[in-house]
């Protein structure tokens, strides 16, 4: 299959091919340092997270996620936009296509402190500067919802640092972090209410789910979240509507009776009457994973995901 940025064309700022490793974007270490900075949180940075660490609500847990997961979120929302082992199929091509141009709707859920809009963007702007990508004026709009408020706040800074620069390669952003919960129906039509009137102009539209199985799974809240899921794709459906949920590639999540297993089979039964035959036959599912470069000079971590597409048609 050809693709529309080929492995072999990858830019060297970003993957380095002799060693298979991934390069964060210049754009993002430089904002997430200064969120690290700015918070007293550098040197935490430094430190070795403790195992199983996921984050939460408060204060404490924001910034030990910053400090100890940001990175890993951030690389694992690059590695399906670049796909350097060519093991996502389509994916990378669903990246260029949507942002290729034109005005464009992201929804970013949970958004955390911003690392998947922010990886998207700062991806984005590289590929522009080395001329992989055409340089067409691209209007990216932003929702992003989140249960901790100091996450919200983390991701506004975040984006807020890069806004300028990628003016410079055609690309304007807007955006908004707005409260959450996916367990509280009221919450989450306020959600929808916003999506929808903030995407009403836009061309294409992804709706981007991350780093949720932890939530769900551990947590034991997926029962009390398919409700609010099944409400948010049902509003999300248009002729340009993808969504793609990606997670950690853990045994939980790969694993036959896991968590993806478990999202695929959910999504097949809820939307079963407009879905095609060859549809509910077809996973639109794959793995992947990479060494990273630390941005810390801190030699590398690995990453891998696990990502599912879903075609959203009316």
């Amino acid at each position: 299959m050809n693709r529309l940025v080929p492995t072999e064309m990858l830019p060297e700022t970003l993957w380095n091919s002799l060693e298979s490793v991934l390069i964060l974007p210049p754009q993002l270490v430089s904002s997430w340092k200064f969120l690290l900075e700015k918070n007293g949180l550098l040197e935490k940075a430094k430190e070795r997270a403790p195992e199983g660490f996921e984050g939460g609500m408060s204060k404490e847990d924001t910034d030990n996620h910053l400090a100890w997961r940001f990175t890993g979120s951030s690389a694992r929302v690059m590695l399906p936009i670049l796909d350097p082992k060519d093991e996502l199929d389509n994916i990378p091509d669903v990246f260029i296509r949507i942002f290729s141009g034109n005005k464009v709707f992201l929804a970013d859920l949970p958004c955390g402190s911003g690392a998947a809009s922010l990886s998207i963007l700062t991806v984005l702007y590289e590929l522009r500067r080395q001329n992989l990508v055409p340089r067409e004026p691209l209007h990216v709009v932003i929702v992003g919802g989140e249960i901790s408020k100091f996450a919200q706040q983390y991701a506004n800074e975040a984006l807020y640092r890069v806004v300028a620069e990628l003016e410079t390669q055609a690309i304007i952003v807007e955006f908004e972090f707005i409260d959450w919960n996916v367990c509280d129906k009221i919450s989450n039509t306020d959600l929808i209410r916003k999506l929808t009137i903030k995407s009403q102009d836009c061309a294409t539209r992804l709706l981007l789910l991350s780093n949720f199985s932890g939530f769900l799974e551990r947590e034991k809240k997926w029962k009390d979240a398919q409700p609010q899921l099944d409400e948010l794709f049902r509003h999300s459906r248009d002729d340009n509507s993808i969504a793609l949920w990606i997670e950690p590639q853990k045994n939980n999540v790969t694993s036959g009776g896991g968590f993806m297993q478990r999202l695929i089979k959910w999504f097949r039964g809820a939307f079963a009457n407009i879905l095609s035959k060859d549809e509910t036959e077809v996973d639109n599912y794959a793995e992947s994973s990479a060494d990273v470069v630390h941005p810390l000079n801190m030699g590398k971590f690995r990453v891998g995901l696990a990502v599912v597409r879903f075609d959203l048609p009316l």
